[in-house]
């Protein structure tokens, strides 16, 4: 009995890792994808991208645990205003003339 449940208490805690690790996955992934489309319409150096990169990340991160729209709209809010205070003031322009690619990143 003892065998059975350490089994089946294993078999749970691989199946939450795993789970946990595809959802970090999924937000790399879609962190990867938001610096692409910034990169297709501002020149950001190395450093600048792994800024992005990072900040992405924990957009996703913090989108996926926000409760209401209010605290998503909060959350989208803080993220774009670090876009753009993480910008030059020529790379600040081509974002806010695009708001379509402004709210991608920051949504």
């Amino acid at each position: 009995m003892k065998k059975l449940i350490a089994v089946v208490t294993l078999v749970l805690a691989f199946s939450v890792s795993a789970q946990a690790q595809d959802k970090k996955s999924n937000f790399n992934d879609a962190a990867q994808k938001d610096v692409a489309a910034l990169i297709e319409k501002v020149t950001i150096d190395q450093t600048l991208k792994q800024d992005m990169y990072t900040l992405m990340v924990s957009k996703h991160e913090m989108l996926a645990a926000a409760k209401s729209p209010a605290d998503k709209q909060k959350v989208s809010d803080m993220i774009e205003h670090k876009i753009l205070s993480g910008v030059s003031k020529e790379q600040r322009k081509v974002l806010t003339d695009n708001p379509a690619l402004l709210k991608q990143l920051s949504h």
